[in-house]
């Protein structure tokens, strides 16, 4: 889980980077590089939490899904919201983890 939660902070980053770089008309080559080895990074910890405890499987997947959707947006502003949701959702995913081990 923390793995998980490692990995979908580092990929956030570097979206939001890649991101607005784009959005800037700079060069995002070396970002979009890097976005690509933290997005692999993502697998395989999200394949061990989904395995080892099926009953957090929405919530990491939510917390992917939401991170992989700061890709392409249109301007600053849908760029920074697609950003907070995916912190909300990176953030519930660690509220059910610490559910989940407490029972």
């Amino acid at each position: 889980m923390t793995e998980l939660a490692t990995a979908l902070a580092n990929h956030r980053r570097a979206m939001w980077i890649r991101e607005d770089l784009r959005l800037r008309g700079q060069d995002w080559s070396e970002a979009r590089a890097e976005s690509h080895a933290t997005r692999s990074a993502i697998t395989a910890p999200l394949l061990h939490v989904s395995m080892l405890l099926p009953s957090l499987a929405p919530a990491a997947q939510a917390a992917v899904d939401a991170a992989y959707g700061l890709r392409g947006r249109d301007g600053a502003t849908p760029l920074a919201a697609a950003r907070e949701r995916a912190i909300k959702e990176a953030d519930a995913f660690v509220a059910a983890a610490g559910v989940a081990l407490a029972a």
